[in-house]
Protein backbone atom coordinates (compact mmCIF):
# COMPACT_ATOMS: atom_id res chain seq x y z
CA UNK A 1 0.00 0.00 0.00
CA UNK A 2 1.23 3.24 -0.92
CA UNK A 3 1.90 6.10 1.50
CA UNK A 4 -0.42 8.41 -0.25
CA UNK A 5 -3.31 5.42 0.73
CA UNK A 6 -1.65 5.27 4.02
CA UNK A 7 -2.12 9.22 4.98
CA UNK A 8 -5.02 10.24 2.72
CA UNK A 9 -8.03 11.13 4.14
CA UNK A 10 -11.72 12.47 3.31
CA UNK A 11 -11.48 16.35 4.97
CA UNK A 12 -15.87 15.52 5.33
CA UNK A 13 -15.14 12.06 7.50
CA UNK A 14 -15.86 12.03 10.91
CA UNK A 15 -14.30 8.82 12.21
CA UNK A 16 -15.99 6.60 15.38
CA UNK A 17 -14.28 7.96 18.80
CA UNK A 18 -12.00 4.83 19.07
CA UNK A 19 -10.52 6.07 15.38
CA UNK A 20 -10.33 9.55 16.21
CA UNK A 21 -6.28 9.29 17.20
CA UNK A 22 -5.75 7.42 14.14
CA UNK A 23 -7.57 9.61 11.77
CA UNK A 24 -5.54 12.64 13.15
CA UNK A 25 -2.44 11.32 12.62
CA UNK A 26 -3.03 10.37 8.85
CA UNK A 27 -3.91 13.74 8.48
CA UNK A 28 -1.19 15.18 10.14
CA UNK A 29 1.08 12.58 8.03
CA UNK A 30 -0.81 13.98 4.61
CA UNK A 31 0.03 17.37 6.13
CA UNK A 32 3.67 16.28 6.39
CA UNK A 33 4.00 16.48 2.67
CA UNK A 34 3.08 20.18 2.61
CA UNK A 35 5.75 22.61 2.58
CA UNK A 36 6.64 24.17 5.81
CA UNK A 37 7.30 22.56 8.78
CA UNK A 38 4.34 24.88 10.24
CA UNK A 39 2.16 23.92 9.08
CA UNK A 40 1.17 20.16 10.19
CA UNK A 41 2.16 21.89 13.63
CA UNK A 42 -1.17 24.18 13.21
CA UNK A 43 -3.10 21.49 11.51
CA UNK A 44 -2.69 19.35 14.15
CA UNK A 45 -3.58 22.21 16.69
CA UNK A 46 -7.08 22.75 14.55
CA UNK A 47 -8.03 19.07 15.00
CA UNK A 48 -7.12 18.81 18.36
CA UNK A 49 -9.22 21.48 19.68
CA UNK A 50 -11.71 20.46 17.85
CA UNK A 51 -11.79 17.28 20.50
CA UNK A 52 -11.15 18.96 23.55
CA UNK A 53 -11.68 22.73 24.54
CA UNK A 54 -8.50 22.47 26.27
CA UNK A 55 -5.70 20.46 24.34
CA UNK A 56 -5.12 23.40 21.42
CA UNK A 57 -3.63 25.50 23.88
CA UNK A 58 -2.04 21.98 25.43
CA UNK A 59 0.36 21.38 22.41
CA UNK A 60 1.19 24.99 22.01
CA UNK A 61 2.52 25.66 24.76
CA UNK A 62 3.74 22.16 25.70
CA UNK A 63 6.22 22.27 22.59
CA UNK A 64 7.34 25.83 23.23
CA UNK A 65 8.47 24.45 27.10
CA UNK A 66 9.93 21.31 25.37
CA UNK A 67 12.27 23.91 23.14
CA UNK A 68 13.21 25.76 26.14
CA UNK A 69 14.01 22.93 28.44
CA UNK A 70 16.19 21.17 25.58
CA UNK A 71 18.24 24.40 24.62
CA UNK A 72 19.04 25.18 28.67
CA UNK A 73 20.36 21.21 28.42
CA UNK A 74 22.39 21.04 25.82
CA UNK A 75 23.25 25.12 27.19
CA UNK A 76 24.34 23.07 30.50
CA UNK A 77 25.77 20.10 28.70
CA UNK A 78 22.91 17.66 30.42
CA UNK A 79 22.19 14.61 28.75
CA UNK A 80 23.61 16.82 25.65
CA UNK A 81 25.24 13.55 23.79
CA UNK A 82 21.30 12.17 23.23
CA UNK A 83 19.56 15.53 22.63
CA UNK A 84 22.25 16.86 20.25
CA UNK A 85 21.07 13.52 18.17
CA UNK A 86 17.57 14.95 17.94
CA UNK A 87 16.34 16.66 14.65
CA UNK A 88 14.68 19.67 16.73
CA UNK A 89 12.06 19.80 14.39
CA UNK A 90 10.95 17.12 14.06
CA UNK A 91 11.05 16.44 17.94
CA UNK A 92 8.89 19.82 18.39
CA UNK A 93 6.29 18.35 16.05
CA UNK A 94 6.19 14.69 16.95
CA UNK A 95 5.96 16.06 20.64
CA UNK A 96 2.54 17.53 20.00
CA UNK A 97 0.96 14.21 19.55
CA UNK A 98 1.91 13.32 23.42
CA UNK A 99 -1.87 13.66 23.83
CA UNK A 100 -3.41 12.22 20.83
CA UNK A 101 -4.86 9.66 22.62
CA UNK A 102 -7.60 11.53 24.50
CA UNK A 103 -9.15 11.85 20.78
CA UNK A 104 -10.76 8.57 21.92
CA UNK A 105 -11.61 9.45 25.34
CA UNK A 106 -15.43 10.97 25.81
CA UNK A 107 -15.51 14.51 25.57
CA UNK A 108 -17.95 14.83 28.52
CA UNK A 109 -15.28 12.85 30.62
CA UNK A 110 -12.17 15.47 29.76
CA UNK A 111 -14.28 18.78 30.26
CA UNK A 112 -16.30 17.53 33.21
CA UNK A 113 -16.74 20.26 35.23
CA UNK A 114 -15.94 18.86 38.75
CA UNK A 115 -13.54 16.30 39.90
CA UNK A 116 -13.53 13.39 38.35
CA UNK A 117 -14.80 9.76 39.77
CA UNK A 118 -12.27 7.33 40.09
CA UNK A 119 -13.51 5.16 37.01
CA UNK A 120 -13.21 8.03 35.11
CA UNK A 121 -9.62 8.62 36.06
CA UNK A 122 -8.79 5.24 34.66
CA UNK A 123 -10.68 6.11 31.65
CA UNK A 124 -8.76 9.42 30.93
CA UNK A 125 -5.28 7.32 31.93
CA UNK A 126 -6.51 5.60 28.59
CA UNK A 127 -5.26 8.01 26.61
CA UNK A 128 -1.43 7.05 26.59
CA UNK A 129 -2.22 3.59 25.08
CA UNK A 130 -5.17 4.61 22.63
CA UNK A 131 -2.32 7.30 21.25
CA UNK A 132 0.54 4.82 21.33
CA UNK A 133 -1.51 2.08 19.72
CA UNK A 134 -2.55 4.83 16.64
CA UNK A 135 0.89 6.04 16.05
CA UNK A 136 1.69 1.89 16.07
CA UNK A 137 -1.12 1.51 13.38
CA UNK A 138 0.21 4.08 11.22
CA UNK A 139 3.39 2.18 11.13
CA UNK A 140 6.39 2.88 12.67
CA UNK A 141 8.98 2.80 9.36
CA UNK A 142 9.25 4.69 5.94
CA UNK A 143 10.37 8.06 5.40
CA UNK A 144 8.64 9.70 8.79
CA UNK A 145 9.87 6.71 11.15
CA UNK A 146 12.27 9.37 13.17
CA UNK A 147 9.05 11.54 13.58
CA UNK A 148 6.57 8.45 14.49
CA UNK A 149 9.17 6.67 16.76
CA UNK A 150 9.64 9.84 18.99
CA UNK A 151 5.73 10.79 18.50
CA UNK A 152 5.17 7.02 20.43
CA UNK A 153 7.82 8.13 22.88
CA UNK A 154 6.43 11.88 24.11
CA UNK A 155 2.76 9.57 23.74
CA UNK A 156 3.45 6.65 25.93
CA UNK A 157 5.83 8.28 28.35
CA UNK A 158 5.00 11.46 29.81
CA UNK A 159 2.81 9.71 32.27
CA UNK A 160 5.72 7.75 33.74
CA UNK A 161 6.95 8.98 37.21
CA UNK A 162 11.08 9.02 38.72
CA UNK A 163 10.24 6.99 41.40
CA UNK A 164 8.00 4.49 39.00
CA UNK A 165 4.78 5.23 40.59
CA UNK A 166 3.80 6.09 37.01
CA UNK A 167 1.21 4.61 34.26
CA UNK A 168 1.07 3.13 32.27
CA UNK A 169 4.25 0.65 32.71
CA UNK A 170 5.54 2.13 35.97
CA UNK A 171 8.89 2.97 34.65
CA UNK A 172 11.60 3.57 36.95
CA UNK A 173 14.57 6.58 36.63
CA UNK A 174 16.11 6.35 33.51
CA UNK A 175 14.36 3.72 32.16
CA UNK A 176 11.80 6.48 31.21
CA UNK A 177 12.45 7.52 27.80
CA UNK A 178 14.00 11.39 27.62
CA UNK A 179 11.20 12.28 25.93
CA UNK A 180 8.71 11.39 28.83
CA UNK A 181 10.83 12.82 31.26
CA UNK A 182 11.20 16.05 29.40
CA UNK A 183 7.53 16.41 28.49
CA UNK A 184 5.99 14.91 32.26
CA UNK A 185 7.41 18.42 33.11
CA UNK A 186 5.91 20.64 30.14
CA UNK A 187 2.65 18.57 30.91
CA UNK A 188 2.04 19.46 34.61
CA UNK A 189 3.87 23.15 34.47
CA UNK A 190 0.78 23.71 31.76
CA UNK A 191 -1.93 21.95 33.66
CA UNK A 192 -1.26 23.58 36.70
CA UNK A 193 -1.32 27.16 35.24
CA UNK A 194 -4.09 26.94 32.95
CA UNK A 195 -7.61 27.33 34.32
CA UNK A 196 -10.07 24.20 33.90
CA UNK A 197 -13.77 23.96 34.83
CA UNK A 198 -12.97 21.92 37.98
CA UNK A 199 -10.44 24.75 39.13
CA UNK A 200 -8.78 28.02 38.75
CA UNK A 201 -4.86 28.51 37.00
CA UNK A 202 -2.02 28.25 39.60
CA UNK A 203 0.25 31.31 39.56
CA UNK A 204 3.47 30.85 37.91
CA UNK A 205 5.22 30.91 40.86
CA UNK A 206 2.95 28.32 42.36
CA UNK A 207 3.28 26.34 39.57
CA UNK A 208 7.50 26.42 39.42
CA UNK A 209 7.05 25.50 43.57
CA UNK A 210 5.49 22.44 42.40
CA UNK A 211 7.28 21.60 40.21
CA UNK A 212 10.86 21.81 42.20
CA UNK A 213 9.04 19.86 45.15
CA UNK A 214 8.78 16.79 42.79
CA UNK A 215 12.13 16.75 41.77
CA UNK A 216 12.94 12.80 42.24
CA UNK A 217 9.67 11.68 42.86
CA UNK A 218 7.89 12.43 39.84
CA UNK A 219 10.51 14.30 38.04
CA UNK A 220 14.08 13.87 37.15
CA UNK A 221 16.09 16.06 39.63
CA UNK A 222 18.45 16.74 36.41
CA UNK A 223 15.88 18.31 34.78
CA UNK A 224 14.69 20.11 37.83
CA UNK A 225 17.87 21.83 37.82
CA UNK A 226 17.36 22.97 34.30
CA UNK A 227 13.59 24.21 34.87
CA UNK A 228 14.73 26.28 37.68
CA UNK A 229 17.11 27.77 35.11
CA UNK A 230 14.48 28.85 32.75
CA UNK A 231 11.52 29.58 35.17
CA UNK A 232 10.87 32.97 33.66
CA UNK A 233 10.96 31.71 30.13
CA UNK A 234 8.07 29.40 31.24
CA UNK A 235 6.08 32.25 32.75
CA UNK A 236 6.41 33.62 29.77
CA UNK A 237 5.54 31.28 27.29
CA UNK A 238 2.19 30.66 29.96
CA UNK A 239 1.08 34.02 29.69
CA UNK A 240 1.44 34.20 26.17
CA UNK A 241 -1.00 31.37 25.37
CA UNK A 242 -3.04 32.31 28.22
CA UNK A 243 -5.72 33.52 26.15
CA UNK A 244 -5.20 30.28 23.80
CA UNK A 245 -8.07 27.32 23.51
Amino acid sequence: MGDDIIYGYNRDYTPPLDDRPYEIIRRVMANLEQPGIEAPGLFLHEIAAYYDSFTGRHIGSTREYIRIMVERLIKDNVYADELLIWDMNVALLSSQLHDVGKAAVNGAILNKPGKLTREEFEIIKTHVRKGVEAIERIGLSGRFHVFLKQARLFAGAHHEKWDGSGYPDGLEGRLIPLEGRIMAIADVYDALTTARPYKSAFTAEESAEIIIGGAGVHFDPALINAFYKSMDDFATVSMAYSGVV
